[in-house]
């Protein structure tokens, strides 16, 4: 069996590196080469370097030529300007890969890159993987944000310069159209959680659905967090640099906590780079309301990192105003932590209120409040929950029982479409 994926995301054999983005590509690919080592991968992603075909264990890569970043201030103004979503050269460079190799089916992960528009031109049978929502994450696109701060980012210098959210937008809406486009033409997707399936079945009804989770990066199997071990009123999360992922929202409880008297909680961010617009908000409220013995923004972290952050925190929080199935509450529910994250989209199928984690109003501040503090004041729920937590999440991301599903699902769609 031969499998063509298409990845926005290099993976570690091209990159030389260990992995940031999308680890679980990497985690599919390596089970796959454990458990069924006859299965054939021709692994095909962007990369700005060219370089010819190479084969590394169960994997052939192949690049995808993508142009540089323009280099001058006014080229990259003047391309943030044009919001465009692809280039059809890099489609035809796509086309051209997929008729050297000859697989006997393509599998496409995500809806948010343009490979999905390519369907109609193969003569084999495609899979999408799911992995964001456009269409469901443009209506909360905005979150996070007060009526005032959007209105600043209208004028601002970064709005000027092709930049931020509303820039965000225009593109957005571009993507989620041609989000429609690759809905209608797959007929096989697979996915995660209840709000990814009620999408796809708004947007194609007739498509058939797989659910399939991810397995994740190797050491969220071989950390365990432990109470004793973490620090006391420390809250670890991962976020964005997009309002959306709640960072902001998550700052905000942390002002009400202070003002119920709750000043000595810790709070630690992953993924906000505080020259970014969401960085420069927090940075704002922290300066307005003296937090600035309280918050850190961490930037971006390797996994390596994130893990030890976890171990190190007493509580994870998750305060995305969207997602489907966000990684880092996976991972957090690997090692044990007690969880606390928002009912927005897919995450309600991922973490069960009140017996693996609790779960608040996403817009909802003082409520997201009132539950740091009664995980903070009852230790002996918090930690019962992070232990159901790991127990669901070992079954939910066991690489075996995955990998017999991605199987199951590739010779199934070989069998279906053969009729």
């Amino acid at each position: 069996m031969r499998i063509l994926w298409f990845t926005g995301v290099q993976l570690p054999a091209v990159t030389g590196k260990g992995i940031n983005r999308a680890g679980w590509q990497e985690g599919l690919r390596r089970a796959l080469n454990q458990y069924h080592p006859d299965l054939q991968l021709i692994i095909a992603s962007f990369g700005t370097e060219t370089y010819q075909p190479f084969s590394v264990e169960n994997a052939t890569y192949h690049n995808i030529y993508r142009k540089p970043k323009p280099v001058t201030r006014w080229e990259r103004i003047i391309k943030n300007w044009m919001h465009k979503t692809h280039d059809q050269e890099e489609l035809d460079r796509c086309l051209d890969i997929y008729n050297l190799v000859k697989p006997d089916l393509v599998f496409i992960f995500g809806t948010e890159n343009p490979f999905g528009l390519l369907i109609n031109r193969f003569n084999v049978p495609a899979v999408v993987s799911i992995q964001a929502v456009l269409n469901g994450l443009i209506m909360r696109l905005f979150s996070g944000l007060s009526p005032l701060e959007l209105l600043k980012n209208i004028f601002s210098k970064e709005t000027i310069l092709g930049r931020g959210i509303f820039h965000k937008w225009w593109t957005l809406k571009k993507y989620s159209r041609i989000e429609k486009i690759i809905y209608k033409r797959c007929q096989y997707f697979n996915g995660r959680t209840d709000w990814d399936k009620s999408w796809l079945t708004r947007l194609n009804p007739d498509a058939h659905y797989f659910h399939i989770d991810r397995i994740l990066g190797e050491s969220y199997y071989q950390a365990k967090w432990n109470h004793e071990d973490s620090n006391e009123n420390l809250i670890f999360t991962v976020s964005s640099n997009a309002s959306f992922k709640g960072g902001i929202t998550l700052v905000r409880a942390l002002v009400v906590l202070k003002e119920r008297g709750f000043g000595d909680i810790q709070l630690r961010l992953a993924g906000i780079d505080q020259a970014s617009q969401v960085g420069k908000h927090i940075s704002r409220l922290v300066k307005t309301h003296e937090l600035k013995d309280q918050i850190t923004l961490l930037g971006r972290l390797h996994p390596s990192e994130i893990v030890n952050e976890m171990l190190n925190a007493r509580l994870f929080v998750l305060p995305s105003h969207m997602d489907n199935s966000p990684n880092s509450l996976a991972e957090a529910m690997m090692l044990g932590m007690p969880c606390l994250a928002s009912d927005a989209g897919g995450i309600p199928s991922m973490l069960r209120d009140n017996e693996e984690g609790i779960l608040y109003q996403h817009n909802d501040i003082n409520a997201l409040a009132d539950q740091i503090e009664r995980l903070f004041y009852e230790p002996g729920m918090a930690l019962k929950l992070g232990i159901q937590a790991r127990k669901t999440a070992q079954v939910r991301h066991d690489p075996e029982r995955i990998v017999r599903e991605m199987y199951l699902t590739y010779q199934e769609v070989l069998s279906r479409s053969s009729k």
